[in-house]
């Protein structure tokens, strides 16, 4: 059964592609609970195939820096591995589960759409990166 969930969505820019993920400030609400007082979570989230990737979410304690971000561990493999390009629009969402042992736990998702060279009525398609030739 699922409980509740959230969605974060990003235009991703140069900075997110070569350095590190910034992500909306509003996904702290989110994932403060799993965060046990610490300034990071490693997790894994799901691209639609299933494959799971390892990301590190990081609170910037201090500093003019404030917002999360995911850092290089696992999301530089992720941008890499996907031909992430500046404009793509970056999609992270979760839901809380009921796991075989009676526990609440939380599963991942990361996707990535553009825009591609399709059109339906004038407009472009957007579909999930995996679909676009390099």
């Amino acid at each position: 059964m699922a409980l509740p969930h959230f969605r974060v969505t990003k235009r991703l820019t140069y900075s997110d592609i070569f350095s590190k993920l910034e992500l909306p400030t509003l996904i702290q609400n989110h994932m403060i609970p799993f965060m046990n007082g610490n300034h990071f979570l490693d997790l894994m989230a799901a691209d639609i195939w299933g494959q799971q990737w390892p990301l590190r979410y990081y609170t910037r304690p201090a500093g003019h820096h404030k917002g999360p971000i995911f850092t290089k561990n696992g999301w530089c493999q992720f941008v890499e591995a996907k031909r992430l390009r500046v404009g793509d629009e970056f999609i992270f969402s979760g839901h809380q589960v009921i796991a075989a042992d009676g526990e609440l736990e939380i599963q991942y998702k990361i996707e990535v759409k553009r825009a591609s060279a399709i059109t339906f009525q004038g407009q472009p398609v957007v579909l999930d990166v995996e679909y676009l030739a390099a």
